[in-house]
């Protein structure tokens, strides 16, 4: 028993020492008004920059696809070279279905394209003439914008159909009822797509920016003020201090990341040209973000700790951390290769890459549990060697004043 009670006065020991160094720091950050304003300032610019953007588009790069579900009714005999394509695996779907359990077929992201001409089409279109006044046949193509491999096949049938119009003279329509909505993709699937498209990226980029703007001067700061050595000569312990560094700068730069964070997802609306419905998103989505992004913060904070505690002054840290920068937009550019996450489970062991999947996985809402745990327990071992190594350097006197 007084085993254990002196197990748990070390313990209570060592986190108020921990503790005491974690008050120092945020007290020194959250009372400098020029800090504020810098944690601050950038939310506020992304919400009003963005806002005054209105509209953006991106572009990413398609995965290869080679499989695609067809319906259609009504298909003239010389129009069935269309869905002939080298490479293409399209499947002339013939089940006998209703149009709305086609629909929603598409919807469910089951099949690709629906594809409804008018009877006697190809008759009807050679028959037409403009100058009667008349509307000419018309062709409906459904279709969902939010399945790659239906709005790729879209883009070439309705380029096909166009190419072929215009050789006759405008004889037929496409799509010609505007009160009909030919995309069929879901509300909250379109809100799903842009996110994980964007948000992968733009919160690895936030979350570094907010840890570099804190982390570079923070033991390289001191350095420079010679107000290192005050913090050494105390009785606590150089690993308590290492870790309380890095707690308070997280809480620091998580702070500074989650302004700009809101200050995006406020301005998405005005940003896309569109009203976002994030119903899609249940509070495990949001448990699990919250879990990556505290991870992501804490082994930014870390890296950065050493990078600013082995420079000799705040510029010094600042133009090491850049390479750090350009590998974490580098590993964050891959989020527009795909919307999709990884399933190599071995993929998952690699640091900050691991996040940037496990974010599209979350955002999409096609993660895999095994892949995450992979991630975040990685990602512990790293910021625990992370720990480590920045316990070392404090010990070093040539490290810490720069002899």
């Amino acid at each position: 028993m007084s085993f254990l009670n002196y197990m748990m006065k070390g313990l209570v020991k060592n986190m108020s020492n921990i503790w005491t160094i974690v008050k120092k720091e945020l007290k020194r950050f959250f009372t400098d008004p020029r800090m504020i304003i810098g944690l601050v300032l950038p939310g506020v610019l992304i919400f009003v920059i963005y806002n005054l953007m209105g509209n953006i588009s991106m572009e990413k790069i398609a995965p290869t696809i080679t499989d695609f579900t067809v319906y259609v009714e009504n298909e003239p005999t010389e129009f069935q070279s269309f869905l002939n394509k080298d490479g293409w695996n399209i499947n002339k779907n013939k089940e006998n279905l209703s149009k709305d359990k086609i629909i929603d077929k598409i919807k469910d992201k089951e099949a690709d394209l629906y594809i409804i001409y008018e009877e006697d089409f190809y008759q009807k279109m050679l028959a037409y003439d403009i100058d009667t006044g008349k509307m000419a046949p018309n062709i409906e193509i459904y279709y969902n914008s939010t399945s790659e491999s239906s709005n790729l096949f879209y883009s070439y049938y309705l380029e096909i159909l166009n190419q072929y119009e215009s050789n006759i003279s405008n004889k037929f329509d496409i799509n010609r009822d505007l009160d009909i909505k030919y995309d069929v993709a879901k509300k909250e699937d379109t809100t799903i797509q842009i996110i994980s498209m964007m948000l992968p990226f733009l919160l690895m980029v936030f979350l570094f920016s907010g840890a570099m703007g804190v982390c570079s001067e923070s033991v390289a700061g001191e350095k420079e003020r010679g107000t290192i050595a005050t913090l050494l000569i105390t009785p606590t312990k150089r690993s308590h201090i290492a870790i309380g560094k890095i707690l308070s700068l997280g809480i620091t730069s998580l702070v500074s990341a989650l302004v700009s964070f809101l200050g995006l997802m406020l301005s998405l609306p005005k940003l896309m040209g569109t009203d976002f419905s994030f119903q899609a998103y249940g509070l495990s989505t949001i448990l699990l973000m919250l879990v990556l992004i505290v991870m992501t913060v804490l082994l930014f904070t870390t890296l950065l700790t050493i990078v600013s505690t082995f420079a000799k002054s705040v510029k010094e840290a600042t133009s090491y951390a850049i390479p750090l920068m350009m590998i974490v937009l580098l590993v964050g550019i891959t989020n527009f290769m795909s919307t999709m996450a990884t399933s190599n489970k071995l993929l998952y062991i690699i640091p900050i890459y691991n996040i940037v999947q496990c974010l599209i996985g979350v955002f999409s809402i096609t993660i895999d549990p095994v892949s995450f745990l992979i991630c975040i327990t990685s990602n512990i071992v790293y910021i625990g060697l992370g720990v480590f190594l920045l316990t070392k350097m404090f010990n070093n006197e040539r490290v810490i004043f720069n002899r």
